[in-house]
């Protein structure tokens, strides 16, 4: 898998993070489960900003990894 493969991926988990958040209704109960959602998305915001960091200053394109079973 390729370093922008990862990054088309994690823009489609941002979109379904980010259409989550916006279709919780607003609720004091949901306020919770908005709060994880948001921090989920922060996260999400932070891995992707680094590596299109990466990818920009010139990493490796390929990533190579081992699928335990």
């Amino acid at each position: 898998m390729t370093l922008k493969e990862i990054l088309t991926e994690l823009e489609i988990i941002e979109g379904q993070l980010d259409d989550a958040f916006y279709q919780l209704p607003e609720y004091n109960a949901n306020e919770d489960t908005k709060s994880y959602l948001d921090g989920g998305r922060n996260d999400l915001y932070t891995l992707k900003d680094s590596l299109e960091r990466a990818l920009l200053d010139g990493a490796e394109v390929t990533v190579s990894y081992e699928v335990n079973n």
